[in-house]
């Protein structure tokens, strides 16, 4: 368009016409400034590019501005303006030319790019804060099983009493480990930075016990006492997240220990009222060093510690208690502090307990009490027991089978074996069973194929998904395919015998003592039988593959000798864990083949069978560097395979087999 010295428009065009949604010869005379149009970005000057052009007598470029168009939406436009001189006299202005490029589509993409890389920027912060969350969680239960587990190695401890509560604690931590590790494969977590709580019923005061355990070697280290207590009653059970409030108290007690120098940390649980709630009140008091108000009143904060002298002494990423305020706010709870300085602080946060109808309330004596004879039961071997059902046990993988076996003919069930889909199938629909466990990911068949199959045959008996892999989708997909329940592999053995007793009939006669099932048997189902008679079959098992010596078996072993977490001095575990440690150099060869003929698919397959077989036996130090192989293969990703591959080997070559005196 053109416009005159009085800011009327002389002249616009047809594209004029169509951009404003007015006849262009009525837009002759009209005010330009009545045209709506609104800047993009503001003008210092206040004045629209025209009358600048005017006012100025010179060119103006680049102006952002935009327009409603005749549907309501804005457009984008870039204007440009010369301003027209006469032919008479060069200084004259007679006017201004303004014209109009159309970039809305350009200024869409802009903002576009800018959300995306603000979305960008969000997740890798996310990510940022889980990965540092997960550092701080992770090296408290590890110091515990490195540290015990080193005791234990070296026969430094004679107490049977005392070996029993380092097994405690070490099972404890390595549970801790395990949820922090599902939390960490959880891969919508980190993009999104959403945690869903699983409610479930859970103990309290053994929550607290457990917290207890996993940091007594650092308060022990730094000459601290470390306690739990309730005031009053609590209930025996709540409806809560055992795993964030286990989190919450690691994180608040860790927090404590760390900021203490003398005295030491106190766990105190109460009942209370709140609002007609009933909450438990869980309080972490300490001896430490304290805080002034103002840094109580930025503790919550990410990434903040009381101030950067602490930070520099202390360690730490101040993640910590941010984390727990967010996790206390999901459980329909409150945090709070109060400290002073050079005296020590007390962290407060309340939980909801849902609902208590029928809940038995507990003291901290009677509390204490019921926790350690539930200790004792446990370790007393297997508690559940069922009557006579058979079970068929589809796994690709020999020790596997004998594990789960094992287990279950020792709860008084009569087990079947199959090596794939296809065995399974054809087993289950030719005999009858109560029960199938099946491996998801196997040769020839896998069990989703083989789920699938049998329930589009008529099979209605449940059917528990044995897998690797841990993630949602997987269990989706377990259970798309027609699976019952789902089972994560190393195989959590009180976890597979609830499942079971949910399913399956108990036998309520008493457990012999010292009984035990015969030697798994791949040909089919398998007796009871007397100690006699399983020690003369064990014998004759072992006879002909009694593994070699270890030096034999790994001239080149370095480093610390690792050794099956099974219980070993059981015959029928050692012929397990001999039968996969006389079969491991053999599977690592295997590996190296498939590496070296860039063959990934097979890489990939035989990764995700060590990996599940070599925790089940009770190795777990080949589970991660497994499932990095695995994962590395699946997305046929070379770097980083010949490192895996390496640390296999070398931790292969430190394998050992406990004799049967367990020593």
């Amino acid at each position: 368009m053109i416009v005159g010295l009085n800011n009327r428009i002389l002249l616009a065009n047809r594209a004029m016409e169509i951009m404003t949604g007015h006849d262009e010869n009525k837009l002759v005379g009209v005010k330009a400034g009545d045209l709506k149009f609104n800047f993009i970005e503001a003008e210092e000057s206040g004045l629209s590019p025209w009358e600048r052009a005017l006012a100025e007598n010179h060119a103006v470029s680049n102006v952002m501005m935009e327009l409603p168009s005749v549907d309501g939406e804005f457009r984008s436009f870039r204007i440009n303006c010369s301003p027209l001189v006469g032919n008479d006299n060069e200084n004259e202005n007679r006017g201004v030319m303004v014209t109009f490029d159309d970039v809305t589509m350009l200024e869409q993409n802009k903002i576009e790019l800018r959300v995306a890389k603000d979305d960008a920027e969000a997740a890798t912060k996310a990510k940022s804060d889980f990965l540092a969350n997960m550092s701080h969680e992770i090296r408290n239960p590890m110091n515990a099983i490195v540290g015990f587990t080193d005791i234990l190695r070296r026969g430094m401890e004679d107490s049977e009493a005392t070996r029993r509560e380092y097994l405690n604690t070490i099972h404890a931590s390595g549970n801790h480990l395990v949820g922090l590790i599902n939390d960490i494969l959880d891969l919508s977590k980190i993009e999104s930075g959403k945690m869903e709580l699983e409610i479930c019923e859970c103990n309290p005061y053994q929550l607290m016990g457990e917290v207890v355990n996993v940091l007594r070697m650092k308060a022990d280290h730094q000459d601290l006492f470390l306690e739990q207590q309730i005031e009053g009653s609590i209930p025996v059970t709540i409806h809560s997240d055992p795993t964030r409030l286990r989190q919450i108290l690691m994180n608040l007690v860790g927090n404590a220990i760390k900021f203490t120098e003398s005295g030491g940390v106190r766990i105190v649980a109460e009942t209370i009222d709140l609002n007609g709630r009933s909450q438990v009140r869980f309080s972490v008091v300490d001896t430490g060093i304290g805080m002034t108000e103002e840094q109580c009143g930025k503790i919550f904060e990410e990434f903040v510690q009381a101030d950067s002298s602490v930070t520099r002494r202390f360690g730490g990423t101040g993640l910590a208690l941010a984390i727990s305020k967010r996790l206390t706010e999901a459980f329909g709870g409150e945090i709070a502090v109060t400290s002073v300085p050079g005296e020590g602080s007390t962290f407060v946060f309340t939980v909801d307990t849902g609902d208590l109808v029928g809940v038995e309330f507990v003291d901290n004596d009677q509390a204490a009490l019921t926790l350690q004879a539930n200790q004792c039961e446990q370790q007393t071997g297997l508690t559940i027991r069922f009557k006579p059902a058979r079970v068929l046990v589809t796994d690709d993988t020999a020790a596997n089978r004998q594990l789960v076996g094992l287990v279950l003919r020792n709860a008084g069930l009569i087990v079947s074996e199959a090596e794939n889909g296809l065995q399974a199938v054809e087993k289950a629909t030719a005999e009858e069973f109560d029960l199938l466990l099946m491996d998801m990911q196997m040769p020839i068949m896998d069990g989703f194929t083989a789920t699938r199959m049998l329930r589009e045959q008529g099979l209605t008996q449940p059917i528990l998904a044995l897998t690797a892999n841990v993630m949602q989708s997987d269990r989706e997909r377990c259970e798309a395919a027609g699976c019952t329940g789902f089972l994560t592999k190393p195989i959590d053995i009180d976890k597979l015998l609830a499942m079971l007793a949910e399913i399956l009939p108990l036998d309520d006669s008493p457990i012999a003592p010292k009984e035990l099932a015969l030697p798994v048997s791949t040909t089919g189902d398998v007796p009871a039988g007397s100690i006699d008679d399983i020690m003369k079959l064990v014998d004759q098992a072992l006879a002909p593959t009694v593994a070699p010596s270890t030096k034999e078996r790994n001239p080149i072993s370095t480093g610390a000798p690792i050794r099956s977490s099974l219980p070993t001095e059981i015959p029928e575990f050692q012929a397990i864990v001999i039968q996969f440690v006389d079969g491991l150099p053999a599977l690592l060869r295997e590996i190296r083949a498939a590496w070296e003929a860039r063959e990934f698919l097979e890489l990939r397959e035989l990764a995700h069978k060590l990996k599940g077989t070599g925790g089940t036996v009770g190795f777990a130090d080949l589970t991660t560097p497994s499932e990095t192989l695995q994962q590395l293969a699946n997305d046929s990703v070379e770097e980083g395979i010949e490192a895996a591959l390496q640390q296999l080997e070398d931790l292969a070559a430190r394998v050992e087999i406990s004799e049967l005196s367990g020593c």
